[in-house]
C-alpha cells in the first residue's frame, strides 16, 4: 500500500471510512487510541472549528514523540467551513516530512475543488449497490418497506440512477411478461423519477414508490 501525504476518503458507509483509516494508520505504524500523541483528530466530539485546524499547523511542526511519524484524522470534513477550508489548503499541499493527513467525507462537493486537488482520493461505495441490475422487490410491508428505502436513500445522489436502472429493468419484464401488476410499478417509478427531478427529496420519492 503506496500512502500519499493527503488523502481523503469519500463513502457514505462511515464504517467502511473507519476500517480504512485503521488499515492507513497501521501500515505506517502507527496505532490510533486516545492516548497516542502522534495523532490529531477532529471529528464529532471535538468539533470542526477554524482554532482546530490553527492548532494542526503546530502539531505538524514537532517531532513524533513515539512513532517515526504524525498523523492527522478529519472526520466528516464537509462539515469544515470556508475558513476553515481555506486554512487547511497549504498544509494538504505540503504537511511536512513523514506528516500525514487523512480526509473522510459523504459528501465531497461541500469540499474545496482545491480541497480534493490536493489529496489522494479513495472512493467506496456502499454494501448495498444503487446501481445492481437486481429487480426492485416490495413486500407491502410497510415496515420493511420503510426500512429498504432508509437504506437506499443512504446516498441520496445515487437515489435517481437507480430508479432509473430499475425503470428499465421493469420495461422489459414488461415486454417478456405483461401484466397489470409491472405497469404499476413502473408508473409508479416513473412518478418518483418526476418528484426527484422537481427537487423533491429522494428519500420522499422513494417512500412514495415503496408505500403508495
Amino acid at each position: 500500500m503506496h500512502i500519499f501525504p493527503s488523502t481523503i476518503i469519500v463513502s457514505s458507509d462511515l464504517q467502511k471510512i473507519d476500517q480504512q483509516i485503521d488499515q492507513i494508520c497501521i501500515h505506517l505504524k502507527n496505532q490510533i487510541s486516545p492516548n497516542n500523541p502522534d495523532i490529531f483528530t477532529i471529528n464529532e466530539s471535538t468539533g470542526w472549528t477554524i482554532e482546530l485546524i490553527r492548532q494542526i499547523k503546530h502539531f505538524l511542526s514537532q517531532k513524533p514523540f513515539n512513532h517515526s511519524n504524525k498523523i492527522v484524522i478529519i472526520s466528516q470534513a464537509e462539515n469544515l467551513n470556508i475558513e476553515s477550508q481555506n486554512a487547511l489548503l497549504k498544509m494538504l499541499e505540503e504537511p511536512g516530512d513523514n506528516n500525514y493527513v487523512i480526509l473522510s467525507s459523504s459528501k465531497p462537493s461541500k469540499l474545496l475543488p482545491t480541497i480534493i486537488s490536493r489529496c489522494q482520493v479513495l472512493k467506496f461505495k456502499n454494501d448495498i449497490s444503487l446501481s445492481n441490475t437486481k429487480p426492485i422487490e416490495i413486500s407491502h410491508q410497510i415496515q420493511k418497506d420503510l426500512s429498504v428505502s432508509e437504506l437506499l436513500s443512504k446516498d441520496k445522489t445515487q437515489v435517481l440512477p437507480y430508479l432509473e436502472d430499475q425503470l428499465k429493468i421493469q420495461q422489459k419484464n414488461l415486454i417478456k411478461n405483461p401484466n397489470p401488476e409491472t405497469s404499476q410499478l413502473i408508473q409508479k417509478i416513473i412518478k418518483s423519477i418526476q418528484m426527484i427531478n422537481s427537487n423533491v427529496d429522494p428519500k420522499s420519492a422513494l417512500d412514495f414508490l415503496f408505500l403508495s
